[in-house]
């Protein structure tokens, strides 16, 4: 490409009157030099107000240092730090269902997804149903009758086995595990599970005018939404049980030095109410 030309000026003529031309350049370069100053004075603030202007800089860094500091060590205080020893302890559990019986209403066990402390998939299969499936309820599972007929899909009780077996002596945590564990058929103990959807701090307060007072469940939907800034359960898609259960367990996560010291207490009441009981047996 070619460079932009520039236009040219012409000069005045050389004579022998020079006086005048060079008393006119001299007036043009000292009109030239006023502009200049009055453009700098005008560009420069006054000394005072640079230090203020500094003052109220350096004040707003301090300021912003201070809430960084502050916030650290309270998302730090907010999750425990564990071993990989500790880590090994806690899996998260989703499952999905589909319909049975008249209407569909009663569900039954058609996916099973288990995920570790650091989120790797330790089993995820969908499940054969023993009796006639009557709604699939595949716009929120996710399931299809290919799904539960493939060779893939797990019997039944091959696949609760399993599960008992990855549970056993783990810290279990997942959101509504009441539904998940009654349709394995299966117990956890209360110590070792941890129920995003029972965690009071996660809860929504009663309303004043309720009738209950006590405070109610929020959807694993919204709590990962307002908690973790993280979309899941889209509309118009089928929930996916390992996204579910990888978002329960980082809301565990989120939560896991205070969750923690509330079991420690409970617990320990526990065991303490236990021995009273074992004390006042022992004597009658």
């Amino acid at each position: 490409m070619c460079a932009p030309q520039l236009k040219q000026t012409q000069l005045p003529p050389v004579s022998s009157e020079t006086g005048p031309i060079e008393v006119n350049l001299q007036k043009q370069n000292g009109k030239k030099k006023q502009i200049k100053k009055t453009k700098d004075k005008k560009t420069q603030s006054p000394k005072g107000k640079r230090k203020n202007n500094n003052n109220k800089n350096q004040q707003k860094r301090k300021n912003k240092n201070k809430n960084a500091t502050k916030k650290q060590p309270q998302e730090k205080a907010a999750q425990q730090e564990l071993t990989l020893e500790q880590q090994g302890r806690y899996v998260a559990l989703d499952c999905e269902f589909v319909g049975v019986g008249p209407g569909g209403y009663k569900s039954a066990l058609a996916r099973v997804s288990i995920v570790d402390y650091e989120n790797v998939v330790l089993i995820d299969t969908y499940v054969k149903v023993n009796e006639p499936v009557t709604d699939y309820r595949t716009f929120v599972s996710g399931v299809t009758e290919e799904h539960l007929t493939a060779d893939l899909a797990m019997d039944s009780d091959k696949c609760i086995a399993l599960v008992q077996k990855i549970l056993k002596n783990k810290i279990l945590v997942g959101h509504a595990l009441k539904n998940d564990l009654t349709a394995l058929g299966i117990e956890h103990p209360w110590y070792d599970t941890r129920d995003t959807a029972k965690y009071e701090p996660f809860m929504k307060k009663a309303k004043k005018n309720a009738p209950s007072t006590l405070p109610r469940p929020r959807k694993l939907k919204d709590l990962a939404l307002t908690k973790l800034n993280r979309e899941i359960q889209v509309e118009g898609k089928p929930h996916c049980s390992i996204e579910d259960a990888i978002a329960s367990l980082d809301l565990y996560k989120k939560a896991s030095a205070k969750w923690e010291s509330a079991m420690a207490y409970k617990i320990d009441r526990t065991r303490q109410i236990e021995f009273l009981d074992s004390i006042e047996l022992s004597e009658e």
